[in-house]
């Protein structure tokens, strides 16, 4: 039988850099300059900081434990059967939320062109489509993949490049430091939530832990990677917000896209639509991936990695999970409808504080007590940047899924007969497959 292609290390480094960048220093930039003004800057090199910490939390777990599942692997390993389920479902569940934080931005960034524009029928439209066509499968998700990656990159070369000359050092001095937002707020309360805003331009680093098998030799090569893709990701979220700050200044705080507004100083009113449209298409690309990717992680809970009922796994003809996409995208639909952007954007740094605490925790178990205690303390400061909604939102949900742990018994022989029929099936299937040959 043919080997899966393994990935190498600068393959390793492209899907890093892909899963990482994506809308929020496009759309958030302005959010985190009325926060905190110039000293965004600031909260974009502590955030990033953090994170390069935390990351290095979860390469000290994946030298340990090479296979698929990331955070929710490291919990039950270490942690036990309870924890597992939780951490695991909390990774579906961030999935789930960035597809609806996702189709947020997409129609956030669509209504600088198409200002009345009906968001959230449009949304549960495409989330509901997308369902759908899951239900089908597809073989184009890597291809789209690739092509909205290179969009990505041609959309932050030509933004650095042709806006550079627009930036201008009155827009970095004392009287711009702090906006009035943020000095109505309180300076110190507005730095932390430009922090835990920043976070959400990070998330996406813990998607590589979760593919570890498909490396080769993740022991060595995951922390390498993730150590260059963060630090790659860092400077250029620094370099662009130090241009959109330098190119807009105070005027950052009043537009939807402020990349695309700077642009537009440069080639004239064609420039918002082609950069807004540039940046629909690379966030379409993050949409759709979302939407395949999601449901196969609910489904490999309930075959082998956590309590969540058998049925949720079956696969109908086309060889996709049924239930675990009817899941996928009625939650993503909730999700979608419980808040802007930003509340969403937030309550996916909220799922991703979840998957770092408890990873920090592990780490602290394992001996690894420098990084896991810097984790948890990153993770803990990180708690105290999230709004009261989103705290509510968030515990509530992790309340529910505590209740559903002890409320819902599964049977462990049930899932180790369908184990075994499964089993049987792929060995009945491979042993056709040798004599067709």
């Amino acid at each position: 039988m043919k080997e899966n292609k393994l990935l190498s290390p600068a393959a390793i480094f492209l899907l890093g850099v892909n899963s990482i960048i994506g809308s929020g220093i496009f759309l958030l930039s302005g959010k985190i300059y009325e926060d905190a003004g110039i000293w965004s800057l600031l909260a974009i090199l502590c955030a990033g900081l953090s994170i390069f910490v935390i990351a290095f939390a979860y390469a000290n777990m994946s030298k340990i434990y090479s296979k698929n599942g990331g955070a929710f692997v490291y919990a039950k390993e270490t942690f036990g059967r309870f924890p597992g389920f939780i951490v695991g479902m909390v990774t579906w569940l961030l999935g789930t939320v960035t597809l609806a934080t996702e189709v947020s931005a997409l129609l956030t960034a669509m209504k600088m062109i198409l200002p009345n524009l009906n968001s959230r029928l449009i949304g549960i439209i495409i989330i509901l489509a997308l369902g759908i066509i899951s239900y089908f499968g597809s073989s184009i998700i890597a291809g789209l993949d690739n092509l909205t990656s290179f969009v990505k990159i041609v959309l932050v070369l030509v933004f650095i490049f042709t806006c550079l000359w627009l930036v201008r050092g009155l827009n970095f001095s004392s009287p711009n430091l702090l906006t009035v937002s943020s000095a109505n707020i309180g300076g110190f309360k507005g730095f932390l939530s430009a922090y835990g805003t920043v976070f959400f331009f990070f998330t996406g680093f813990s998607f590589l832990p979760v593919n570890a098998e498909k490396m080769k030799n993740p022991a060595k090569n995951l922390p390498k990677m993730m150590s260059l893709v963060m630090l790659t990701c860092l400077a250029v979220y620094l370099i662009i917000q130090s241009i959109t700050i330098g190119a807009l200044g105070p005027e950052l705080t009043k537009t939807l896209v402020p990349a695309a507004t700077a642009f537009s100083k440069i080639v004239g009113s064609i420039g918002i639509p082609l950069f807004v449209v540039g940046i629909c298409f690379s966030i379409f690309g993050v949409i759709v991936a979302t939407t395949f990717n999601t449901p196969t992680i609910l489904a490999s809970l309930a075959q082998a990695h956590e309590d969540v009922p058998m049925f949720v796994s079956k696969n109908n003809r086309f060889g996709t999970p049924t239930w675990a996409i009817i899941l996928t995208t009625v939650c993503g639909i909730a999700l979608f409808l419980s808040g802007n952007y930003v509340f969403l954007s937030g309550l996916t740094v909220f799922m991703s504080f979840v998957q770092y605490l408890s990873t920090g925790l592990a780490n602290i178990k394992k001996k690894f007590l420098l990084i896991g205690i810097g984790s948890v303390l990153f993770s803990l400061v990180l708690l105290t940047s999230f709004t009261l909604s989103v705290l509510i939102l968030g515990l509530g949900i992790l309340i529910l899924l505590v209740m559903i742990y002890f409320v819902v018994k599964l049977d462990d022989d049930e899932r180790e007969k369908w184990l075994k029929e499964h089993q049987e099936k792929s060995k009945g299937a491979d042993v056709n497959t040798v004599k067709r040959l």
